[in-house]
């Protein structure tokens, strides 16, 4: 699948939505201790919506005010 494609996708479907990367977030990142830019981005986004996030990486469990829902 392409990007466009996949885009695509995620604009037809209810359950989608695509977050700005802002500085709310980016504010969020800089409390979180993890190694990986990409996976702290990841979790800030997760926090500041305050949502579940689902992921089989298991340190993303050990991260104060994230709840992983997938081992």
């Amino acid at each position: 699948m392409t990007l466009n494609e996949t885009l695509e996708e995620i604009h037809s479907r209810e359950n989608y939505k695509i977050i700005e990367l802002d500085d709310k977030i980016l504010k969020v990142a800089q409390t979180i201790q993890f190694p990986e830019l990409h996976d702290r981005l990841i979790l800030a986004t997760a926090k500041w919506l305050d949502v579940p996030i689902i992921s089989s990486d298991g340190d993303f469990h050990d991260v104060e005010g994230i709840n992983a829902i997938w081992k």
